[in-house]
């Protein structure tokens, strides 16, 4: 009898720069989100998230290579507390808090120092300011809604989110793929509905 083995997935991957990484990408973000009307720190998570997990779903290497983990309000890099308050004590960054009415007080990343972007490659920066364009006219609710797909509904709050969940799609099937699950569930003496 063959013994099951449960594949090895990938949290994090080790790229040159390591945690400089995270940090330069929060900045470049920052700095290109500057003039969005909103611009949280939701949504700075998620552009970092959606970069990462796109980049690795198409060319299996991500941005930034950092862990990642199920959050209440969507995915996130497990040190961006640290490294985002680490940043604040250097004088990296600030954090500018916007009223938008209704108890509805955005954290906005404001960047004091620019990028260094020596680590990324143009591709990089392409998958970075494609999330960027994504998320440019949506709000914190709506950027943490989108990343509420089926890896996100998997996991419980504080796991791990492994790469390779970059590769689930939230698509629904196509009629085609459904009826061929369909007529190999049938041959295989499962009940379908």
């Amino acid at each position: 009898m063959t013994e099951f083995r449960r594949p090895q997935l990938t949290t994090r991957i080790p790229l040159p720069g390591e945690q400089d990484r995270l940090k330069q990408m929060i900045l470049y973000i920052a700095e290109r989100c500057a003039d969005a009307e909103r611009f949280g720190f939701i949504k700075l998570n998620k552009i970092l998230w959606k970069s990462d997990f796109d980049a690795f779903a198409a060319r299996g290497v991500p941005i930034t290579g950092r862990d990642y983990q199920r959050l209440e309000l969507g995915p996130a890099p497990k040190e961006i507390p640290r490294v985002y308050n680490d940043m604040l004590r250097d004088g990296a960054i600030r954090v500018e808090e916007v009223d938008f009415g209704d108890d509805i007080v955005e954290k906005r990343t404001i960047a004091l120092d620019h990028p260094n972007l020596k680590l990324f490659s143009p591709e990089d920066i392409a998958f970075v300011d494609a999330a960027i364009a994504y998320y440019w006219n949506m709000t914190g609710t709506e950027t943490s809604d989108d990343s509420h797909g089926v890896a996100w509904k998997t996991h419980n709050n504080g796991d791990p989110l492994p790469y390779e969940l970059a590769r689930l799609s939230d698509k629904p099937l196509s009629d085609n793929a459904l009826g061929r699950l369909r007529e190999r569930a049938r041959a295989s003496g499962w009940r379908t509905s």
